[in-house]
């Protein structure tokens, strides 16, 4: 088994109720890169740790505290990229529901 890499310093975990499902969407829809996937000895995945512009978070299998369809618990992710245009049309080429599309803040984000 390869060595795993841990973050310094804060490390955001993500209580999601599908591990396999949540790290491929957050991959291949958000571009983050996966680090690793941990697994029971019988295959199933209980933690992926992914990698977004050198932030780190950490999905962990945990269903009875994921996000419920309608309910569940809010949560804000900024993302921060150098071609914030681009990764933001990828976005909604790939039907991401965009509740808050981009624009230029007073404050200097975009």
């Amino acid at each position: 088994m390869e060595e795993q890499q841990f973050p310094k310093g804060i490390l955001p975990v993500l209580p999601v109720s599908n591990i396999d499902e949540t790290a491929d969407y957050y991959t291949k829809t958000l571009h983050f890169e996966e680090n690793f996937r941990q697994k029971t000895p019988e295959g199933m995945s209980i933690n992926s740790q992914l990698t977004f512009e050198g932030s780190t978070l950490m999905l962990n299998l945990n269903p009875e505290k994921a996000p419920l369809e309608g309910g569940g618990i809010y949560l804000w992710v900024r993302l921060y990229e150098k071609n914030i245009n681009k990764y933001y049309d990828s976005l909604v080429e790939s039907g991401v529901n965009i509740t808050d599309p981009i624009k230029d803040q007073f404050w200097g984000d975009r």
